[in-house]
This record gives C-alpha cells, sequence and structure tokens, in this order.
C-alpha cells in the first residue's frame, strides 16, 4: 500500500462506506454515539491537531425516516445536506460552517490567525476541499434480489416414451 492511496471508512452498523484521502489519518478521531434526539446514530470526524480534540470536520446523521418526510419535514430547508436514502432510513451530513471557539483570541474574540494558522489552514482544506469529495465517494451495499425457487410438485408423474 503506497503513501497516497485512501483510506475507505466502511460503517458496520449501516454498511455504508466513505472514502478519505489518506492525510487525514493524523488529523481525525472517529466518534460514534446517539447524540441527536432525531438522529438514530451519529459518526462524528472531529479535528486533531498536536494531541487536543477540536469540534466536528465532518458528522454523518443517520435519521429514521424517508425521503419524503424529509422533505414534508422541512429537513431540505436545513443545514444537514442529503446523502441518500437506504433501508428506510436518510443519511445526512452536517459541515462546519465556521471555525471552532478555541481558535480565538480570549481578549478580542477575533480568530488567532498567527497562533493557529496551520491548524486552521488544515481545516479549510478539510472542510472546503476534502469534505465535499468525501461526501461524494458515498456507496451503500446493494440489496440483492433473488427469486426463491419453489419446486411444482405434481400429484401424477408422466413418463416419456
Amino acid at each position: 500500500m503506497n503513501n497516497h492511496s485512501p483510506i475507505v471508512y466502511h460503517d458496520k452498523k449501516y454498511g455504508f462506506q466513505l472514502v478519505f484521502p489518506r492525510w487525514w489519518k493524523n488529523y481525525v478521531v472517529i466518534r460514534r454515539d446517539k447524540g441527536d434526539p432525531t438522529a438514530e446514530y451519529v459518526l462524528h470526524f472531529k479535528f486533531k491537531y498536536k494531541g487536543k480534540l477540536y469540534d466536528d470536520v465532518l458528522t454523518i446523521l443517520v435519521l429514521p425516516i424517508t425521503f419524503h418526510q424529509w422533505m414534508d419535514e422541512g429537513y431540505s430547508e436545513s443545514p444537514l445536506t442529503f446523502l441518500g436514502e437506504y433501508e428506510g432510513r436518510v443519511f445526512a451530513s452536517l459541515t462546519p460552517e465556521a471555525l471552532p471557539d478555541a481558535f480565538l483570541d480570549p481578549q478580542t474574540k477575533q480568530v488567532d490567525y498567527k497562533k493557529y494558522g496551520i491548524p486552521i489552514r488544515l481545516l479549510n482544506r478539510m472542510v472546503n476541499d476534502d469534505d465535499p469529495r468525501i461526501l461524494r465517494s458515498i456507496r451503500f451495499p446493494k440489496q440483492v434480489k433473488t427469486f426463491r425457487s419453489n419446486p411444482v410438485r405434481s400429484r401424477r408423474v408422466w413418463r416419456y416414451k
């Protein structure tokens, strides 16, 4: 395996997979929970820099609703992005809209670019460049439909002559 090959994340609980750039391995920690009252499952990809955990750089939510319910309940107007529907559940994503508060200067309440320049650049690259590619890579297992054959039984067997 070379250093440029992507990392494929396979979620065992719901079967979907996402493809991440290999360089994310050093900067992301994965957390799973049921933290949102409307979600059945939440997958957090938290930003990590120099041993400190910050906010999510990407969040995947599994909602126990269908696409029609998603539309009817107004989720299409929310910050969530629809990724797909699989087995009666909607998969959605949430990406950060602002830098973590930890990057603010305590006195000025402004982003401290001098102190946090490198992690800010990493986060910008992750959210603006990589997140859209990762979200486009989502794949669900194919549902295989098979026909179970039932043998036809006859009361009378005909003999061929």
